[in-house]
């Protein structure tokens, strides 16, 4: 979504509201451990702080689909994300590079914020998780492990 930055920079508003819902497709996802990906609402608020530059304001709020990183089944996950930034238009870093002519594209922004979000794991919030099935089971580490041999080493080195 690109928003004109004229009405700010000449001086005929002080403030650009939005509230836009928006589309990513399942391209977009490819390269993601997100499933699906509804409609993504965002509104804000874009207000002009010098000649060069804006304050960047918005609410960024979608619901993503995840794997279960125990089960693989899909998992609905919220997302509300509140975004505030200062893009200077003179200066040579990255978020300029999204003030061209005085617009502004709010989409690589979103886009952004919304795959920081996705979490490393996430596991399905249920009192029973399956921990076996047909020809196999989830195993947990006892004390009596292999690895209670590493916890005797690495507190043996400890001590000297």
């Amino acid at each position: 979504m690109i928003i004109d930055l004229n009405p700010l920079f000449n001086g005929i508003k002080s403030t650009i509201y939005f509230d836009k819902i928006f589309n990513f497709s399942l391209e977009k996802l490819k390269n993601t451990s997100i499933k699906k990906l509804s409609s993504v609402k965002v509104n804000g608020k874009i207000t002009k702080i010098s000649d060069y530059s804006i304050d960047l304001t918005m609410e960024i709020k979608t619901n993503m689909t995840l794997e279960d990183s125990v089960t693989l089944e899909e998992i609905e996950y919220p997302v509300n994300i509140q975004f505030n930034s200062i893009i200077d238009s003179d200066e040579d870093d990255e978020e300029s590079c999204k003030i061209l002519q005085n617009t502004l594209d709010i989409l690589p922004i979103v886009w952004e914020n919304i795959v920081l979000e996705v979490p490393l794991r996430v596991v399905k919030e249920e009192k029973e998780t399956i921990i076996e099935g047909d020809g196999w089971s989830l195993n947990k580490i006892e004390n009596d492990s292999p690895l209670s041999n590493l916890k005797e080493l690495l507190d043996m080195e400890e001590r000297r």
